[in-house]
């Protein structure tokens, strides 16, 4: 069962509600009169689908540097608005099955095909059992909204607004987002219960984030930072107002909502929260990890599938390894190579500043190459940032923020420098290839950046492509001249190994039931991660069930259709314009892109 909404979201929803129905209503009026099917009729329901994706979620609107949402928070843990997201999905359905797609041209088809897919999963993720989990487990310690909406405020501190009529649309969106909380605190307690809690693990984590979040000193907090550096052109006397104003709204609503918060999860909570790790221990967990499963895929694979092809994976990964470990003189196997590595004094690094050298270095080295690799690069700039202390001992080694559509924040890789003796030099070239250019930051870029696409596609979040890509570029290093070092090589197929692993922890966790510390013991055994890496991956894997699997899974499709390519094209196989085509239409599913360069190749063929 849902939730009742709380007085005050009440109206909002209802008028949320209201507005979709007049444009649905006018639209499906309307669309009789025009053609059956064609190009006007998809883009009309191409730039209805984006205006309810903005209005459903204010943070995409946000996220794209669209700020007529700026005043709104996102209200979907309520009721009201499952109810809303159910009657816009199956309009759009509607809309989309009245249009013939084989009446489509080539750029308009993929479109067509691209919506299907998304809303399709859509609509599966709105099935009973999904949202009741989706809704009851709102928070974990890596993509919580807690987290989410202090980087936003920190974007906001390096990024200010140009107006002081967007200050005040963010006071706004500040309320919002402590509904938004306190309905999260609501939504857990029903969860309790009923027996669907989170994992013990994941409490733990949040609750110090929280806490560091919950601070005393307002005025030094993250969330005064838009304030603190406002525009010199806001002037007097409307630039202490606003200032004022600001600092009482953050002060009143944001910093006390998140000492309820971390009240609530260390006192009420973690009590109540679960020993086990996996999904397959909730009720109607192992629906919602199958869901996951294909959502975060793309494909139509079974856990037990993904299990089994891991393993085959991994042999061949260690084979390779074994190779450069035996050229390196190392007798020992390959479990002890492993072991050395991580407490070598060789490959750490003095401080943050050295470890943030070594990413910009290696970016240099990157764009030196590029050309020869790719024909079109992004105009984004890249920056590279150690990660704020309230997430990092949570985090991942590093991760990538795209740059909002209207140009103004570039794309930022964030540097986990939290225990820095754990970060080994060795690994840093893959990680900087993954997360900057060639990686994240070129495919990201380029189709924000692409205006000839439409907007819902500009930043497509389907994680197999974009995850896919990523590990696909690590590979390039060697392309590239990256891995002149032996060792930097190890890492490039540590790294390589450590994504296979992650096929047979995922679905061990949530579909065979394993243990937080068999979990961790695999990982160990298997790569040269350190153990604080291995560790937050595992609590990464518990925290964000099936995400990690997009990234072996994507990459093993981006390699067959480069392998395809060349096979089909022989001598008139160019890598420029095989890269090109992979990334010029911005991230799709798996099966539409296999689709799309079947197509790319045949035409190929017609060139020469």
């Amino acid at each position: 069962m849902f939730m009742t909404l709380s007085a005050h979201t009440k109206r909002p929803a209802k008028h949320m509600v209201l507005s979709v129905c007049l444009i649905l209503t006018f639209v499906m009026a309307l669309a009789p009169m025009a053609r059956a099917a064609g190009a006007d009729d998809l883009a009309a329901l191409l730039e209805l689908h984006d205006q309810n994706e903005r209005r459903l979620y204010p943070s995409t609107g946000v996220q794209r540097g669209d700020d007529r949402f700026l005043g709104s928070y996102e209200e979907d843990l309520t009721s009201v608005h499952v109810a809303e997201r159910q009657r816009v999905n199956a309009s759009e359905l509607e809309l989309l099955a009245r249009i013939d797609p084989t009446a489509l041209s080539g750029a308009d088809r993929l479109s067509y095909d691209i919506l299907q897919w998304k809303l399709d999963d859509k609509k599966r993720s709105l099935a009973p059992a999904i949202v009741r989990l989706s809704q009851l487990l709102p928070l974990n310690q890596f993509s919580g909204a807690h987290v989410a909406f202090a980087r936003e405020m920190q974007w906001r501190s390096d990024f200010p607004f140009n107006v002081a009529g967007d200050y005040r649309k963010t006071m706004e969106r500040m309320r919002g987002f402590s509904r938004w909380i306190d309905q999260a605190i609501l939504n857990m307690r029903e969860g309790a219960r009923t027996g669907i809690v989170l994992p013990r693990i994941v409490v733990e984590r949040m609750t110090p984030e929280v806490e560091s979040l919950a601070d005393n000193d307002m005025r030094r907090s993250v969330f005064a930072g838009p304030v603190r550096n406002m525009p010199a052109y806001i002037i007097e006397p409307e630039r202490s107002q606003v200032a004022g104003e600001f600092y009482a709204t953050a002060g009143a609503t944001v910093v006390p909502t998140y000492r309820r918060l971390a009240a609530f999860l260390r006192n009420e909570y973690l009590p109540l929260a679960r020993n086990s790790a996996g999904l397959n221990d909730v009720p109607d967990g192992k629906e919602f990890y199958l869901y996951l499963v294909r959502s975060q895929t793309g494909e139509n694979l079974t856990p037990d599938a993904i299990h089994a092809l891991d393993l085959t994976e991994l042999a061949r990964i260690e084979g390779d390894m074994e190779q450069v470990k035996n050229a390196l003189g190392f007798t020992g196997s390959l479990q002890a190579f492993n072991a050395s590595l991580r407490i070598n004094p060789r490959f750490r690094f003095a401080d943050q500043a050295a470890l943030a050298a070594a990413f910009e270095r290696v970016n240099a080295q990157a764009m030196a190459q590029i050309g020869t690799l790719f024909g079109t690069l992004p105009k984004a700039r890249l920056e590279f940032r150690v990660l704020e202390n309230y997430s990092a001992p949570s985090k991942a080694a590093a991760e990538y923020s795209a740059p909002s559509a209207d140009g103004r924040r570039p794309g930022i890789v964030y540097i986990n420098g939290y225990d820095l003796p754990a970060r080994a030099s060795f690994t840093i070239p893959g990680l900087a290839l993954h997360e900057g250019v060639p990686g994240h930051h070129l495919q990201a870029s380029l189709a924000v950046e692409n205006t000839a696409i439409p907007a819902f596609r500009r930043l497509g979040t389907e994680t197999a492509f974009v995850e896919g890509w990523g590990l696909y570029a690590e590979s390039l290093g060697g392309e590239m001249g990256m891995y002149t070092d032996p060792y930097e090589k190890f890492g490039e197929l540590s790294f390589d190994a450590w994504r296979a692993c992650r096929l047979v922890v995922d679905t061990g966790i949530h579909w065979l039931g394993w243990s937080r510390e068999r979990a961790l013991e695999f990982l160990l055994t298997h790569t040269a991660l350190s153990e604080t890496d291995a560790t937050a991956e595992v609590e990464r894997y518990i925290a964000l069930p099936a995400q990690a699997l997009a990234y072996k899974i994507g990459q093993r499709k981006f390699l067959e259709l480069r392998e395809r390519a060349q096979t089909e094209l022989g001598a008139n196989f160019y890598i420029r314009r095989f890269h090109d085509a992979v990334l010029d239409d911005g991230a799709m599913p798996l099966t539409i892109l296999d689709a799309k360069i079947n197509r790319w190749i045949a035409a190929e063929k017609t060139r020469h």
